[in-house]
């Protein structure tokens, strides 16, 4: 027996061809599975919807909750390790939208380096708080058109590429590359909160923050098992050190 969803599966295939019907003669042609090809129907329609406003501005979930109703959405919000909830109605020194991407809330800069800044942004969809990375200098490139240095660039893809094939507990983990509608390339990633191992390595000499040599040794271990892992796979840190490897209040430790 033919499935309502076979049906409707060649009924689309068919539609670009000459001589397609259209939905009503597919339902006469079958009375029985006329509620389920309706159905079937209204969710393609739906579906179409959302990839249509895709090439719009706004967030994925916001496009849904456009199509399907604001019910879909549960918003849902989980306290970070900071104790900071949502970040939906920010501050307004907090909200500006990152020029990145339309999903993305710049919120504060991290850090920075000679080639690019790491932000602190909110993920409209995901409703949670990610590092990005951007290029120095290359917002105001996009928005004047002038080009973009190409090895600054090729530096940037080769980073986001490689950190995100390095799949171990101990390397911050690349979600997203991305292209922002003004052409500025972007990558995201975990958002690492804790201390530097060399804050670490002071606290220790200074008796504070109850660290013990084992409890610190058993971190510098950790460190030792990430550029293990990275080594066999062929991948050299080249700026490894204290300060960039960062220490979570659970127990987490992250070669930076």
């Amino acid at each position: 027996m033919v499935t309502p969803e076979a049906l409707f599966e060649s009924w689309l295939a068919q539609r670009s061809g000459p001589g397609a019907a259209d939905l009503k003669v597919l339902v006469r042609a079958h009375p029985e599975h006329a509620a389920a090809l309706r159905g079937l129907h209204d969710r393609w329609l739906r579906s179409q919807s959302v990839l249509h406003e895709g090439s719009r501005s706004g967030s994925l979930a916001a496009r849904l909750r456009a199509a399907y109703g604001a019910g879909l959405d549960p918003r849902i919000e989980l306290p970070d390790e900071a104790g900071e909830g949502s970040s939906g109605n920010p501050p307004a020194s907090r909200a500006q939208r990152s020029s990145a991407s339309e999903r993305y809330r710049t919120e504060r800069e991290v850090a920075r380096g000679g080639m690019g800044a790491v932000l602190q942004v909110w993920d409209v969809d995901l409703r949670r708080r990610l590092a990005m990375k951007v290029l120095l200098g290359e917002r105001a490139a996009a928005e004047s058109r002038t080009s973009v240095d190409r090895r600054l660039l090729a530096r940037l893809l080769e980073e986001a590429q490689v950190t995100a094939q390095l799949d171990h507990p101990g390397i911050v983990p690349v979600h997203e590359l991305g292209l922002g509608d003004d052409g500025e390339v972007f990558f995201t990633m975990k958002l690492v909160r804790g201390k530097t191992l060399g804050t670490v390595f002071d606290e220790l000499a200074a008796g504070e923050g109850g660290w013990t040599q084992t409890r610190v040794i058993g971190h510098l271990v950790r460190v030792c098992e990430a550029m293990s892992y990275a080594h066999a796979k062929g991948v050299i840190h080249r700026d490894l050190k204290p300060a960039n490897v960062m220490v979570g209040k659970f127990g987490e430790v992250y070669v930076m």
